[in-house]
């Protein structure tokens, strides 16, 4: 039922959050789309979810005018709610002390957040993925870039530039207002998930879809 695809789309977009938030409390860095995101909602004074929802509806208009399936209900998710929901999570951490400042200091807890961080993420990933509502903004520029280059650009090389751009923009507003936006964990994320999200969508998120 589509009700079912609903409700595991949006609990794919929360575990992206929460991985997110997580794997921020470490200081290895986040992923390159997000590492941009925090910094420059950072360095523009602003909340990541009010900059995040601002620039992911910008980076729409493109993206919907070569490719209108793009949009669904895990899109609107993504582009309104992300940033929030990253916030919303960065807050409870707050609560409990916990935060990227006070475990700067402590290696074993930020290698803890590296650990839950990215399944979390590749996980939430597998099951936005799977359940075809829609993807975000910044999963769409690949495919558009491959198309209106009619190939000469695939979609894997046109990821690789976008992270890079994207990573290089968040490592200059990072140190900016000297905080830690891009490390190894961003690296990882960018060139090393690819495995661990196949994983899950062959053995989890697969089976949770496939009847809905």
């Amino acid at each position: 039922m589509k009700t079912k695809l609903y409700f595991l789309t949006a609990i794919g977009n929360l575990c992206i959050g929460l991985g997110i938030s997580t794997l921020n409390l470490s200081s290895f860095g986040v992923d390159p789309f997000s590492s941009m995101t925090i910094g420059t909602s950072t360095y523009l004074g602003i909340s990541l979810g009010m900059f995040q929802m601002i620039f992911n509806a910008l980076l729409y208009i493109p993206i919907l005018y070569f490719n209108r399936k793009a949009f669904g209900f895990g899109a609107a998710i993504n582009l309104f709610l992300m940033g929030y929901i990253i916030e919303f999570f960065n807050f409870i951490y707050a609560l409990f002390n916990l935060t990227p400042a006070i475990l700067l200091s402590n290696m074993l807890y930020r290698i803890i957040a590296v650990i839950i961080g990215i399944p979390l993420i590749c996980f939430g990933c597998a099951l936005y993925i799977d359940c075809d509502l829609g993807v975000s903004p910044y999963d769409g520029v690949g495919p558009v870039v491959e198309k209106i280059t009619n190939g000469k650009i695939p979609f894997k090389y046109a990821r690789v530039i976008q992270d890079l751009i994207f990573a290089i923009i968040g490592l200059i507003m990072g140190i900016l207002k000297n905080i830690t936006t891009v490390g190894l964990a961003t690296i990882f994320v960018a060139f090393g998930t690819g495995p661990i999200v196949d994983w899950f969508r062959k053995n989890i998120t697969h089976k949770l879809t496939k009847d809905a």
